[in-house]
């Protein structure tokens, strides 16, 4: 098993999770910049498909919201803000979607494209029917109660929304101990609150889930599904351990000294895992690592002035000679060679090796 923390966590991103927060904390006056350089999260990774945090700061970010808002019941209120339109193409998916059963069915297919690891499960006993928060990462981060408030609030709102009309609750089930505000509970949910259940869960008549939606459109929802498998797919490719080493590698390249244990200690893995995941992708750490050294050596080469020692000591090397020998395996020609034939310096590119 894995030793690292669940926060150290390496999670991918996309165009949702992170500006539907940042929307709410601006609406109630909080500083869209302070908040986000307070739980240290770029303003650029926030619409870059490809960025990736810690799942301990995607949690700080959520912790900022509530206490910058001042109010514990905040996933609440954001689940009651969800719109099937804020859902992006899932949300088109979802919407033209022939039951609620089979829009649950596109969420637990397509959920990547919209959150990391808020997932669910369905339980239909007899005429009553228990849609349950199942996070994908089961740990004392995504089982805090704001996580189940958000999910389970946005669910039932998404539920009114496809039928047309509000989404009657027989009860609501949690998990965890009253936070302290059931009230809020009762006024979301509209039904009897009990806590301190085995599961967290909307419990509802079983009946609707196969009852035709008046949004169905059967055309239109199969080329929508046909967009969300492209999309997938890229996320997957996207999220694969190589692309996971090569961002980390390419970010942090010729800042600090960078190992394979930094590495794996990025992707909350052990060596042994990071090794044994990269040679099922057909690929190996070092062979990423000098495709990378290779690439940024001739930048390097050819857009600055920087010497070459100064080159091999960015790129990892304890001695120029090993840059010089590993560089002429690359390219075939020496780092100075590959210099003079490619040389393409920028005037500006004088003034920054000046004071690299």
């Amino acid at each position: 098993m894995d030793k690292y923390s669940s926060a150290e966590q390496t999670i991918s991103l996309n165009p949702v999770t992170i500006p539907s927060l940042i929307n709410i904390a601006i609406k109630h006056g909080v500083n869209a910049n302070t908040l986000l350089n307070d739980v240290g999260i770029s303003a650029e990774s926030v619409t870059d498909p490809k960025a990736t945090l810690t799942l301990g700061q995607l949690d700080a970010l959520y912790s900022a919201c509530g206490t910058s808002m001042g109010n514990a019941a905040f996933g609440l209120q954001m689940g009651r803000i969800t719109r099937l339109d804020s859902l992006n193409l899932v949300g088109s998916l979802i919407g033209t979607a022939d039951t609620l059963n089979h829009a649950v069915d596109h969420y637990r297919r397509f959920r990547e494209l919209l959150h990391p690891f808020m997932d669910m499960g369905i339980s239909v006993h007899g005429k009553e029917a228990a849609l349950i928060y199942a996070p994908t990462i089961a740990n004392e981060i995504t089982l805090k109660p704001y996580y189940c408030e958000m999910f389970l609030s946005g669910i039932a709102k998404i539920f009114s929304e496809l039928t047309r009309k509000q989404l009657k609750v027989t009860r609501m089930e949690f998990s965890y101990p009253d936070p302290g505000y059931a009230d809020v509970y009762s006024e979301v949910f509209e039904a009897p609150i009990f806590f301190n259940k085995g599961q967290s869960a909307i419990i509802f008549e079983s009946s609707i889930l196969d009852q035709p939606l008046p949004g169905r459109y059967p055309e239109l929802n199969e080329s929508f599904e046909i967009q969300a498998v492209k999309y997938l797919m890229e996320l997957d490719r996207l999220n694969s351990v190589e692309c996971q080493v090569i961002r980390y590698l390419q970010e942090n390249m010729g800042i600090r000294p960078i190992s394979m244990q930094d590495a794996a200690r990025r992707l909350n893995v052990t060596t042994r895992t990071l090794q044994r995941r990269l040679k099922k992708e057909n690929t190996s750490y070092v062979s990423i690592r000098e495709s990378i050294r290779f690439k940024q050596a001739q930048l390097y080469l050819t857009e600055t002035t920087i010497n070459i020692d100064e080159i091999a000591s960015r790129l990892g090397f304890s001695e120029p000679t090993n840059f010089y020998h590993a560089f002429k395996r690359w390219a075939a020609i020496s780092p100075g060679e590959y210099r003079r034939a490619n040389k393409q310096v920028r005037p500006e590119a004088e003034a920054e090796a000046l004071t690299a």
